[in-house]
């Protein structure tokens, strides 16, 4: 593979991750699973040798950087959709006192299947 194959693959990268986060942050699924797919086979396809790799350390540490910007976004998004998932979870009647007297809760769902959200 010559080193400018090399770059034209790497910048396809860069452009893909790009896209990548414009689908997430559209929350685009369709368009962010292909997105996806097309960069899975990219990086599959890429088999760089040490010395192909030289004077393009500039270009891969942005492609670094966003893919790390990537994982942070994506990341969050999906620790705020368990914190919902929890809270929309959580029991809306009060912990009550069973029998042998320890504490409770009761088990009547949720607050969306109980209406008190």
């Amino acid at each position: 593979m010559t080193s400018s194959d090399l770059r034209s693959q790497l910048e396809t990268l860069l452009a893909l991750l790009l896209e990548e986060r414009e689908k997430a942050k559209q929350l685009d699924m369709a368009g962010l699973q292909q997105v996806v797919e097309a960069k899975q086979a990219l990086v599959a396809a890429l088999n760089p040798q040490p010395e192909e790799v030289a004077g393009l350390e500039g270009l891969l540490r942005q492609i670094d950087q966003e893919n790390r910007r990537n994982a942070f976004l994506l990341w969050t998004g999906l620790n705020w959709v368990r914190d919902l998932m929890g809270f929309f979870g959580q029991a809306a009647m009060p912990q009550v006192y069973g029998g042998s007297g320890q504490s409770c809760a009761l088990t009547q769902g949720g607050r969306l299947l109980s209406g008190k959200v």
